[in-house]
């Protein structure tokens, strides 16, 4: 199977015009004199460079004199340099999950198609998702570089290959770096912005029972509340949506009822599946087949949150067992578990089209299987169900609200006295079970998208082999060739490293090494 997967990856390979997954407008770039943007920020240019952007979002600071080309077909970015330097920016998209043995393969078909002069030598990494090469060809130096991120349909990868005459490609690491830090492959369209704006929060009750409060957007659209359809059925809901009408983020959905699974009982009493059963006590359920997590966020986002959008993909589906966990343990915590009690929790990720403007999304869904033994079927509810659909821009500002929220949900403890004869301690439970939604909520896919400066200056350390160091006697940061366990520095500044904890000689100072 193994043997299987590197030869279609290799198949791959060979024909990876048809992989590229960004594609670039046309081949030109337009020149901009003074900033260009990282993430959410915006980067100064510093004296003697030029940022260059493409119209889809790409952008990136060069020396002056240096040229952007994008192929539009290939998905592929070139950089030349007034002495000749070359850098090549290449995303693509393996339908297969790559390893160290199959990404070498890769680099090196993709190299050899870009540079088919260069003898390619494999240089040892310590990364579980980057290999390198290196090569030499008619007095130039080359490095190479593959870096990737495994999804649930296959891997996104970056090939990066930097060349230059060898002096130049000695003197111009530095350059090297800067460039790469400055790079920016998931901007906005041209003429947004990605600056994420200052949000001020005020606090919000619930206006239907006064059963509980939690912090929102000033000026923001807010509607929602505790919805009671029986005595023991209440709904907490919250709905906000931003006034430009670009972020909309939810909490709870009055609509979806307790559910429970079909049995022959049932069946028999004429209950078949999406029928309504009552119980009693005015509470209705509906006959419905267990979903975990995973399945009913994706299954709520198809058919509720982008319902009105066009060309949904979901770019993650995934379940969460580890959050399950963690939520057992606070329900364990106060007593909870009196029946035999199964919590799956799981996420999605997606993209869609509305009114021909790109959207991005996430949402998270617990759903609760109670069974009791000796019983059939058992029933089911969702318990959690929080999450945004927002445009691309606006997607961190999106998360950051969803978040704030979470940790700011309190239940009123005289309500909950009322509603349960509890000191309390339900309202625990909530928040300490939102403080958990809230941690996956900050590590969820659209938060690793985020292209950031941390992210970059990794990036760049791993495609030229350098490792970041602190002198902590100055203050001053580092760049140094990477391959040693420790790092040194004497009075005169001569840097020296070592695979053990040893100073070279007495008048070292141990420089402190950045991950």
């Amino acid at each position: 199977m193994q043997m299987q997967g590197r030869l279609v990856l290799l198949a791959v390979a060979i024909s990876i015009a048809g992989l590229a997954v960004y594609r670039i407008s046309g081949r030109s770039a337009k020149t901009e004199p003074t900033t260009i943007a990282q993430g959410t920020a915006a980067i100064p240019v510093p004296q003697g460079w030029e940022s260059h952007s493409d119209p889809v979002g790409l952008s990136v600071q060069t020396p002056v004199g240096w040229t952007m080309n994008t192929d539009r077909h290939m998905g592929r970015v070139d950089l030349h340099g007034a002495a000749s330097e070359q850098i090549i920016i290449w995303p693509i998209f393996v339908p297969g999950l790559l390893d160290a043995s199959s990404a070498v393969v890769v680099l090196r078909r993709l190299a050899s198609q870009v540079l088919p002069d260069v003898a390619w030598n494999v240089i040892p990494t310590t990364s579980s998702n980057t290999v390198r090469m290196s090569g030499r060809s008619s007095g130039r130096s080359t490095l190479a570089l593959l870096t990737w991120t495994a999804g649930p349909k296959g891997s996104a990868a970056y090939l990066y290959l930097i060349s230059a005459p060898e002096q130049q490609f000695r003197q111009g690491q530095g350059d090297f770096a800067r460039i790469l830090q400055s790079l920016n492959i998931a901007g906005p369209q041209a003429g947004e912005t990605s600056s994420a704006p200052q949000v001020n929060y005020v606090a919000w009750q619930d206006p239907r029972e006064r059963a509980f409060t939690v912090e929102v957007p000033n000026q923001w659209k807010v509607t929602g509340g505790l919805f009671r359809f029986a005595s023991v059925d209440t709904r907490p809901v919250v709905d906000m949506t931003s006034p430009d009408g670009q972020i909309h983020v939810t909490g709870g959905d009055a609509e979806i009822p307790p559910f429970t699974i079909p049995n022959q009982t049932l069946k028999m009493s004429g209950f078949s599946e999406g029928s309504w059963y009552s119980p009693g006590y005015g509470v209705n359920m509906m006959v419905r087949n267990y979903h975990s997590g995973v399945e009913f966020a994706k299954e709520y986002v198809s058919t509720k949150v982008a319902r009105n959008c066009e060309n949904l993909d979901f770019v993650q589906e995934r379940d969460r067992p580890d959050v399950a966990k963690a939520i057992n343990s606070i329900y364990s915590q106060f007593g909870a578990g009196v029946a035999s009690m199964q919590l799956s929790t799981g996420e999605v990720a997606f993209t869609c089209t509305s009114g021909g403007r790109p959207m991005a999304g996430y949402y998270f869904a617990g759903t609760l299987l109670t069974q009791v033994a000796g019983m059939p079927g058992g029933l089911w509810s969702v318990q959690m169900l929080y999450g945004f659909l927002a445009t691309p821009d606006q997607a961190t500002t999106a998360q950051g609200v969803l978040d704030h929220g979470l940790q700011t949900f309190q239940y009123n403890p005289a309500w909950w006295k009322m509603q349960q004869n509890l000191a309390g301690l339900t309202s625990q439970i909530v928040t300490k079970t939102n403080n958990e939604i809230s941690n996956i909520i900050n590590d969820n896919y659209w938060s690793k998208q985020t292209s950031d400066d941390e992210l970059s200056r990794r990036r760049s350390n791993a495609t030229l082999g350098l490792v970041d160091v602190i002198d902590e006697a100055t203050g001053r940061e580092i760049k140094v060739e990477s391959g040693s366990n420790y790092y040194w520095i004497d009075p005169r500044g001569a840097i020296v490293g070592t695979d053990t904890y040893t100073k070279p000689s007495i008048d070292f100072r141990e420089l402190l090494q950045l991950p």
